[in-house]
Order: structure tokens, then C-alpha cells, then sequence
């Protein structure tokens, strides 16, 4: 039977592909990273896709179009307020029960006034009702 000979050469070889194939693997993971952070943003600057969106929302009550929207402006803006009005009307005109939750959380805010805050205590009434 014949043996293979492991040269310090082949092992070096050997080593040094399977370092850089790690290394590859980091740089992926950067690249990915960076995308996923501009991904929303590149989204809510789409203007037709976010008329798409919102035609779906206010047309038809499309949950996935509002889903979609909602993830757009909280992560691309990291705010919420942006997504309110998508809020109002999924919960006023559809009675869809997330956004009575989503109109809630967005206004319960210790910085709003008294009747701002009763208000949102009402969309979580109706929220709680509707589960």
C-alpha cells in the first residue's frame, strides 16, 4: 500500500486556503450587514413601490402591504410616527387588530399631552376587545 507524503509545503497550501476561505466568509458577513442596514432605506426611497404599498393599505387593507410599510419607516426612519397614518386607517377603516395596538404604542409617548394619551388608551381598549 502506497502513502501519501504531507509536505510542509502542501500543509502550509492547505492552511493557507482554509484561512482565507474564513476570512472570505467574514467579509461576507460585513457586506450582508451593510446591505440589510440600507435595505429599508433604499425601500422607503422606491417611490413606487412605497405608492404600491400605500395604495394597497388605503385601497384595499392589504395586512402584508401594511406589515411591509410598518417595517419600512420604523427601521429605514427608526421611528414610528412616520407609520402612523398607515395605523389609523387600518385600524378606523379595516378594524384590523394590530394597528389598534400600533396606534397605541406610537402615541403612548411620555411626552404627549393628556388627551393624546386617552386616545391611545382607547386604541388599546379596542385592541384588547378585539383578541
Amino acid at each position: 500500500m502506497k502513502q501519501i507524503k504531507v509536505t510542509p509545503v502542501f500543509f502550509i497550501l492547505l492552511l493557507a486556503l482554509t484561512a482565507c476561505k474564513k476570512e472570505k466568509k467574514d467579509d461576507e458577513i460585513i457586506i450582508e450587514s451593510e446591505n440589510s442596514a440600507s435595505y429599508f432605506q433604499e425601500k422607503l426611497n422606491n417611490i413606487e413601490l412605497m405608492d404600491s404599498l400605500s395604495k394597497r393599505v388605503i385601497e384595499h387593507g392589504d395586512t402584508k402591504a401594511y406589515f411591509e410599510i410598518q417595517s419600512i419607516y420604523n427601521i429605514a426612519e427608526q421611528r414610528q410616527t412616520s407609520a402612523l397614518y398607515y395605523a389609523l386607517i387600518m385600524a378606523n377603516k379595516y378594524h384590523y387588530n394590530q394597528a389598534y395596538y400600533d396606534v397605541y404604542y406610537i402615541l403612548n409617548s411620555p411626552k404627549v399631552d393628556n388627551k393624546t394619551r386617552e386616545m391611545a388608551n382607547e386604541y388599546l381598549k379596542k385592541y384588547k376587545k378585539e383578541k
